[in-house]
């Protein structure tokens, strides 16, 4: 993906764009060479480049993706801001990180998403098991395991409280995970050498492969293919070799190291396989445990669809979304792609009905290159609600930190007890670009005040159709003026010299676009 960027670039570029993927000192997969920049300075390097000229801009701002993986899971892309950098030429209004079991790389993309001017958003995966589904064989969103459920916590807050129930769980969870794969590499390691004397395979080797540790089969898969190229450069030489571990490989294409991975993930570490180890339990928590874990990240849990295929849970969309209430989870997510339309049209108008929002992504969890955006998440049938998904998001972001109030409240109920009202008006706020001076006076005005400011906004600029509101510099507010709205009530303004001095007052100072 990065590279097919990288055409027509000149030289000096593409060494930039090379070292915002590189690994840096503290990191696990670190290679110990010296850097001219580190990722996040050679980002602005690149954009002091675009601004000069000798880069070209992205392409017009179009379309969200608010659900991709990067390093510190898993993904095509080698670290958080080549993740980012990837995001911004392609034209992304919007774009979420959303790694498996970690926020490591949470600051990096924030950060590396304001230098480019992206908006961002931040969540995180798990997966948690209903003893109940497991029992009767029914499947949720994992398509082979039965009662076992993705879970995702999307707009994360902040990170969890050391020593919490919530941070134990996840780190007995990440500990137990690393324990399997070690296992499991012992297993590749005596099954190699079984096979050549001169191979084998450390668990030291596959943890040289991520930043901070967070292990996946895919690493271990990874290692594989390494050791085996290393060692056996001809094709048919590493086929043999490969066919010695996990049987026939018929005619599969290994020249794709994408497809590679899967193969050997598949065949080799997968249930049947000849390094399998099943998970044991204590990775999958309740339900109840990883909706307590998101709320405790200050996130909204979101159930993702599966889609394709249609599972035992999955076919009734309606009993379902009820399922989901009564978990407390209030929204839903879809991988487009994954779908066909008329399914998609399934889920989105379920959601509608009962008042979820609707994120989307594309995950890149594999190194597949793909296009950010899918055919559907390009569709206009589908773009304004995966837009108001990744706006209200970007409003959850904004309103927990400057206003104290998330798009769910810590009694584990939604803020607004009208989802539909709520969803309007944090995609709403999710929608307005601040300057960096109306952002500082908002945090030294305080949290109620700061609320008073965003009702005051929505009140006037809501009904209006746009696309995103620009407030510039020299946007305040008078305490006076502030009074005169209500934060409780109904009724925003107390009356209407309330509401017109509040309107002369920020009015000159808000752009419209549509």
């Amino acid at each position: 993906m990065i590279k097919e960027m990288l055409q027509d670039l000149p030289g000096d570029v593409k060494k930039l764009v090379d070292l915002i993927g590189r690994p840096e000192k503290g990191e696990l997969n670190y290679d110990g060479k010296e850097r001219p920049f580190s990722r996040l300075e050679a980002l602005r390097e690149l954009k002091r480049l675009e601004m000069e000229g000798v880069i070209s801009p992205p392409k017009k701002r179009f379309g969200v993706n608010v659900h991709i993986h990067t390093s510190e899971s898993f993904s095509i892309f080698k670290s958080p801001a080549e993740a980012a950098w990837a995001g911004y030429r392609a034209g992304l209004e919007v774009m979420g990180i959303n790694d498996h079991y970690t926020i490591s790389g949470h600051k990096e993309f924030r950060r590396a998403c304001r230098i480019l001017g992206l908006k961002s958003t931040f969540s995180i995966e798990a997966m948690a098991m209903s003893e109940e589904a497991k029992n009767s064989g029914e499947r949720y969103n994992d398509p082979k395991n039965p009662g076992r459920i993705y879970l995702c916590g999307k707009g994360v807050v902040h990170d969890l409280e050391i020593g919490s129930a919530s941070e134990h769980l996840l780190r007995s969870i990440r500990r137990a995970f690393r324990e399997r794969c070690k296992k499991m590499t012992e297993k590749v390691s005596a099954l190699l050498s079984s096979i050549d004397s001169s191979l084998s395979l450390s668990f030291g080797v596959v943890l040289k492969l991520t930043p901070h540790g967070n292990v996946t089969e895919r690493h271990i898969a990874q290692a594989v293919i390494e050791i085996i190229r290393s060692r056996y450069p001809k094709r048919e030489d590493q086929r043999k070799l490969l066919e010695k571990m996990i049987g026939d490989l018929n005619d599969e294409d290994l020249s794709r190291e994408d497809k590679l991975q899967n193969i050997v993930r598949n065949r080799l570490l997968k249930a049947n396989g000849p390094a399998y180890v099943e998970e044991p339990e204590e990775v999958f928590p309740s339900i109840e445990r990883l909706v307590k874990l998101f709320r405790d990240y200050g996130a909204i849990p979101t159930y993702p669809v599966l889609g394709n295929p249609i599972t035992e849970r999955e076919k009734n969309l309606d009993s379902l979304f009820k399922e989901l209430e009564e978990y407390g989870i209030y929204a839903v997510e879809v991988i487009p792609k994954r779908n066909t339309r008329r399914r998609l049209q399934e889920i989105l108008k379920e959601a509608e009905k009962h008042g979820f929002p609707v994120f989307s992504g594309t995950e890149h969890n594999t190194k597949t290159p793909e296009p950010l955006l899918d055919e559907f998440s390009k569709d206009q049938e589908f773009i304004p609600i995966f837009r108001e998904g990744a706006n209200l998001l970007l409003g959850h972001h904004f309103l927990s930190k400057y206003c104290g109030k998330g798009y769910l409240r810590s009694e584990d109920e939604l803020t607004f007890e009208n989802r539909r009202v709520g969803a309007a008006f944090f995609s709403f706020v999710g929608k307005i670009t601040w300057s960096d001076e109306t952002l500082k006076w908002l945090r030294e005005i305080g949290t109620e005040n700061a609320y008073k400011v965003i009702l005051g906004m929505y009140s006037l600029f809501a009904d209006r159709e746009s696309k995103e509101l620009i407030v510039q510099r020299g946007f305040k507010v008078e305490n006076e003026i502030l009074q005169g709205i209500q934060a409780k009530n109904d009724e925003v303004f107390k009356d209407d010299g309330a509401r017109s001095r509040f309107k002369k007052s920020v009015i000159n100072f808000v752009k419209i676009i549509v």
